[in-house]
């Protein structure tokens, strides 16, 4: 938006205030979506009505119209918890906000199951099931389905190690990756340079690499065999995990049809073991 914003100023005459407000614009991108008209007009000690009337002189209806199109460049930047929580202000002043939370909910996981292709999902499958060791990892706030899809893929094949920490005991196993091997990563913002590093040892070793992030311009995206790709948009201040844990719900029950006897007789043995110690 910058890029076309710089083209609507560069064919236009403009005033000495609109001089200020215009580079005001461009020193102040990466949090211009976050301001008002009166924000901007307090901190350049102009009027509120300077900064509409130029806004409106670029070709934009209104100050709304404006900050609108600021949206990609919004989305493509990793937001802190109170922009994100700016960002989504109007959203939560719906009154009926348990209805506008599903909505959300139900979208996003419609357009990650709806982008991650059915060949896709069966090539993740055969890599889990062809490799010997699963090395399960994801931090942070992709801890918690890192832990869960680690722990029941698991149950039913054999040397799945999980990570949801980024420590030693992580580079110490890793390290050790083979090229009958599997490293599945789960990345979401903030990520960690881990992730690169983690790639690069197993792409040295020829192991396989599956990738679950948010987005193509996700530092890991398309560095593996496969990406598959989860919606984490939510309406407060945090990304939402929902789809991601669908996903990886789907993948363990698109797997459970291609248990083996061997994998049946693991996840029984599991279970009866479970039950006498509890």
């Amino acid at each position: 938006m910058i890029d076309s914003l710089e083209k609507r100023i560069a064919n236009k005459n403009l005033t000495k205030t609109e001089i200020v407000i215009a580079d005001f614009f461009f020193h102040n991108k990466n949090r211009l979506y976050f301001l008002t008209s009166t924000d901007i007009a307090q901190e350049l000690n102009i009027s509120d009505t300077s900064v509409i009337r130029f806004v409106k002189s670029l070709g934009f209806n209104n100050f709304k119209e404006f900050k609108d199109s600021l949206k990609q460049q919004v989305s493509d930047k990793i937001l802190t918890p109170s922009e994100k929580l700016t960002l989504n202000e109007e959203i939560l002043k719906n009154h009926n906000l348990m209805e506008t939370f599903l909505a959300c909910v139900n979208k996003n996981i419609q357009e990650t199951l709806n982008v991650n292709t059915s060949k896709k999902i069966q090539k993740c499958i055969d890599i889990l099931l062809n490799s010997k060791k699963k090395f399960i990892v994801g931090f942070k706030s992709t801890s918690g389905p890192t832990s869960f899809f680690g722990l029941r893929l698991g149950f039913i094949l054999k040397d799945v190690i999980t990570h949801r920490d980024n420590n030693s005991e992580l580079i110490k196993n890793i390290i050790d990756i083979q090229e009958n091997d599997c490293l599945f990563l789960i990345a979401h913002p903030k990520y960690s340079k881990t992730y690169t590093l983690l790639i690069e040892l197993a792409k040295n070793a020829n192991a396989k690499i599956i990738v679950i992030t948010d987005k193509t311009t996700s530092p890991v995206a398309n560095l593996g065999d496969i990406t598959l790709f989860t919606d984490v948009r939510g309406i407060s201040y945090f990304n939402s995990i929902i789809s991601t844990q669908t996903l990886l719900e789907f993948l363990l029950t698109s797997l459970s049809r291609n248990i083996d006897d061997n994998g049946k007789a693991r996840l029984a043995s599991i279970n009866e073991l479970l039950n006498e110690n509890k």
